[in-house]
């Protein structure tokens, strides 16, 4: 038995992979930044592009663009989610669809792409970046 040793064999389950991604999603509709500080690797020039916009660093895009969405009503879904696998690295492309109801009243419907970036650290994957953009329909 051998011990001390880190888990550096990056477990290749598409299901786990989803499950990160879905307690992300669920994470972003109720404004709780719980999956976000669980599942994001929080470095130091971490860039995160929703919507077009940037934010620098996990506190950036919980209190800037997590947080605000929520308390507007965001409803976000996705769908036709695939996770590719490459060593200790992993990617995940979802479709998303977007509806919220800005403070002016203005509604937002909107369809898209994001895509979602992995690695494996210390026995649990981990998101090191995101990108999502998307147009009204």
């Amino acid at each position: 038995m051998i011990f001390g040793c880190e888990n550096n064999v990056a477990d290749h389950n598409e299901k786990l992979i989803e499950n990160i991604v879905n307690d992300i999603r669920i994470g972003w509709e109720n404004g709780d930044s719980t999956p976000f500080r669980s599942h994001f690797l929080d470095w130091n020039g971490a860039r995160y592009f929703e919507g077009g916009a940037e934010n620098v660093g996990l506190e950036d895009l919980i209190v800037n663009h997590v947080e605000p969405e929520a308390e507007l009503g965001l409803k976000l879904g996705f769908t036709n989610v695939q996770t590719h696998f490459e060593g200790n690295f992993a990617w995940v492309v979802v479709d998303t669809e977007i509806q919220l109801t800005t403070t002016s009243g203005r509604k937002i419907h909107n369809k898209g792409h994001g895509t979602y970036l992995l690695r494996w650290l210390n026995g649990a994957w981990k998101v090191v970046h995101t990108q999502s953009a998307s147009k009204p329909i």
